[in-house]
Parts: C-alpha cells; structure tokens; sequence
C-alpha cells in the first residue's frame, strides 16, 4: 500500500517526472502512486503536491529526508530543461499541510 500521493499535473509532470518522483520518494522508504490532481498552481514557481495517507504524524526521519528528495526532483526538471517544482508541500488526508520544503530548507 502507498503511504503517499503524488498529484499528477499533466501541464508539468510527465511519466518521466513521475517516475523519478516516485523514485526519489522510494530512496527514503516512501511507497508513493500517482493521484489526479485537487490542486491548482498556476504560477511559475509551482508546487509539488504529495498526500500523506499514514495515520498519525510524519515521522522525523522523513521529514529530514524531504529537502534531499525536493533537490532530486529538481536536478531531474532541470536536467530535461524544464521548471522544477520550487517547493514540495506534504498534506494530509484532509488537505492540512503537515510539512513544507522550499530549496535550501532544513526540516
């Protein structure tokens, strides 16, 4: 079972960009699966949005991996010459943020 959502934006992420999404995820222990996407982001500097389907808190563990997984996913973006996501927001399954990594963050 997934432990998150990614949500799909067809404008920005390709199946290439999902699956080094969902890689990068895997490289810190997070099963993830693509989801359509709740959320619009109309800006240039768009976010990544992930939905956290464990019950309870992000463990700290996750958390201080999250900004290695954001500066994966954007080396990814900018490899292909594209806009990187400028941050990666976590929600919950309500849609509360439980965490956000902008480049450069530490959590």
């Amino acid at each position: 079972m997934a432990e998150a959502l990614v949500e799909e934006d067809p404008q920005r992420i390709r199946a290439d960009d999902m699956a080094a999404i969902i890689a990068a995820l895997d490289g810190i222990a997070v099963t993830a699966q693509p989801a359509p996407s709740t959320t619009t982001d109309p800006s240039r500097h768009w976010t990544l949005t992930l939905t956290w389907l464990q019950k309870g808190p992000v463990s700290s563990d996750t958390q201080a991996a999250l900004p290695q997984v954001l500066t994966r996913i954007r080396e990814h973006f900018t490899a292909q010459d594209r806009t990187p996501p400028h941050c990666l927001q976590l929600l919950d399954q309500d849609g509360t943020p439980l965490v956000e990594v902008t480049p450069g963050s530490c959590i």
